[in-house]
């Protein structure tokens, strides 16, 4: 008798404490989650504010040339007010069907301080595929949308002159 009596209460000792844990993992994530909010509110006109300068104006960098490696929808990058403009007069009318069809997309690749952002429609990559091109040193960018094999070229400043090698990445 002794034994069963030990035994429920461990196990409710255990049940109270898993409660325990599962109530404070929770309220932590939820500080957390206030605490990045604010974060992200107050970081992210800094770089709007930079993001049409180049990097050596600035003193510091912009949304394409600190984000090496990352996927443009991890950094909201059509969400970059800056950006958008630039890429919005760039494209004109082919702005919205641009940012609707890059939805595959590789990570953010660079090489010699030229940037390269590509994204393409789901389910249907040949069919259509955008390239972004950044010069930093230039401040310079190119989008170049490819609708089943024919391209659209766009130059903010001039054509930028892309390696092979950066193209295959």
């Amino acid at each position: 008798m002794k034994k069963i009596i030990a035994g429920a209460f461990a196990l409710s000792l255990f049940v109270v404490s898993c409660k325990k844990e599962a109530k404070t993992e929770s309220s932590v994530s939820s500080d957390t989650l206030a605490t990045v909010t604010p974060k992200d509110s107050v970081s992210a006109p800094k770089s709007d504010s930079i993001a049409s300068l180049p990097p050596s104006a600035s003193g510091s960098q912009n949304i394409i040339t600190k984000n090496v490696g990352k996927y443009p929808h991890d950094i909201k990058f059509f969400e970059d007010k800056s950006i958008t403009e630039r890429l919005k007069k760039l494209a004109g009318s082919q702005y919205d069907e641009m940012v609707k069809n890059f939805n595959v997309e590789s990570p953010i690749t660079s090489e010699n301080g030229i940037y390269k952002l590509t994204g393409c429609k789901q389910h249907d990559c040949p069919g259509y595929a955008t390239s972004i091109f950044y010069d930093a040193k230039n401040d310079n960018l190119n989008v170049s949308i490819d609708k089943n094999g024919k391209a659209t070229e766009f130059a903010e400043k001039g054509k930028i002159t892309v390696s092979e090698s950066l193209k295959a990445k």
